[in-house]
């Protein structure tokens, strides 16, 4: 069972979301864009978050799937904006958690706590766990959305 029941969680409206069909299937919590191919369609985004909105994947409640259930392809999901300082729980691998370590998107669309190896990484946001937080399987980790660039030498 998932630590949190909802992704939205910071008690803001639902008016800054997009509805649109999901290209591939994925999980709520994870990052998505709008396809610039197809913008009916969201795609799982690639990593970079630099390149216009991001939006993290709500769960699909109204068809009645929670936190952990996998959303299939060609379903209408609601993608959050993730702007400034607005706080998510995001779908994160197992591992141990600490406020304010940062975290970004990685190449499949899942948010990572950004790695001790060199490197420039495009920050999505922060932990916000009020205590040490270990889980032993991919879980829901909050977060709060302050993008910038890291560099780790």
């Amino acid at each position: 069972m998932a630590r949190f029941r909802r992704i939205n969680i910071d008690g803001r409206s639902l008016a800054k979301t997009e509805t649109r069909l999901l290209a591939a299937a994925a999980y709520p919590g994870m990052a998505v864009r709008i396809d610039p191919a197809d913008e009916e369609k969201f795609v799982i985004a690639n990593g970079v978050t630099s390149n216009g909105p991001v939006y993290i994947l709500d769960e699909n409640w109204f068809e009645g799937k929670y936190c952990m259930d996998q959303i299939p392809a060609d379903s209408t999901v609601i993608g959050n904006y993730a702007e400034e300082d607005r706080e998510f729980a995001v779908r994160m691998a197992a591992g141990t958690y600490r406020k304010d370590q940062a975290v970004y998107i990685n190449a499949s669309g899942v948010v990572t706590l950004v790695p001790a190896a060199a490197g420039t990484y495009n920050v999505l946001g922060y932990v916000q766990e009020q205590e040490e937080v270990t889980t032993t399987a991919v879980d829901l980790i909050r977060i709060r959305v302050q993008r910038s660039t890291v560099t780790v030498s």
